[in-house]
């Protein structure tokens, strides 16, 4: 994965990668998820990028945040702050690994939890129980396509920069017409992106 940045020079535009915004792949696919058993354990290779009619925020039950052991509402968007993570069948270590995310910074929603555990729906839809120390209160968007990220939110305005398809990127604010402003890990660099485009960006 990889930003590219636009610089026109009169009539020439010169391509500067963006390091930051790289995305290492781990594996073949930016998420390879094994489930566990006793007997070596089968890579299962799962697209990240969902269907742009994809909506997973469906059939969700919703808690106050005065009423949850966090303080914070459910449902709500974390995002996996490390780059393995563990999710399991059930909220403690006695249950066995169900899924292995190898990607940080992917976004889920917390669909519900306990003091220590949270269950998460990733982007494909698939649930499982993560310790809260695996999970940021960061929120991270992922670009459903590549993306032309503009200097303000208009289809009209400058590039600024190229968002491949599957970049994850942090979501700073949203706007009524539809434009979010969304920027690499460090905060260095930003631009504007259609909402459409970007897999947790819509409100819960």
């Amino acid at each position: 994965m990889r930003i590219v940045s636009l610089i026109a020079v009169g009539i020439f535009t010169t391509s500067l990668v963006w390091p930051a915004f790289a995305q290492t792949k781990p594996d073949a696919q930016d998420i390879n998820r094994r489930k566990s058993s006793h007997k070596p354990s089968t890579a299962r290779i799962v697209e990240d990028v969902p269907g742009p009619q994809t909506y997973l925020s469906e059939n969700l039950v919703r808690v106050r945040a005065a009423n949850t052991p966090s303080g914070f509402q459910v449902p709500r968007y974390v995002s996996l702050k490390y780059g393995t993570s563990n999710g399991r069948t059930g909220p403690s270590l006695g249950h066995p690994v169900a899924w292995r995310y190898k990607r940080r910074g992917l976004p889920m929603i917390v669909v519900a939890e306990t003091e220590v555990w949270r269950k998460v729906r990733d982007v494909n839809g698939d649930e499982s129980w993560m310790n809260r120390r695996l999970l940021s209160g960061i929120h991270m968007v992922l670009a459903r396509t590549e993306i032309i990220l503009r200097s303000k939110p208009r289809s009209d305005s400058r590039r600024r920069a190229i968002a491949a398809k599957g970049a994850l990127l942090v979501l700073e604010e949203c706007n009524a017409q539809g434009w979010c402003l969304v920027s690499e890990r460090d905060g260095h660099r930003s631009g504007y992106a259609l909402k459409t485009l970007l897999w947790g960006a819509e409100p819960l």
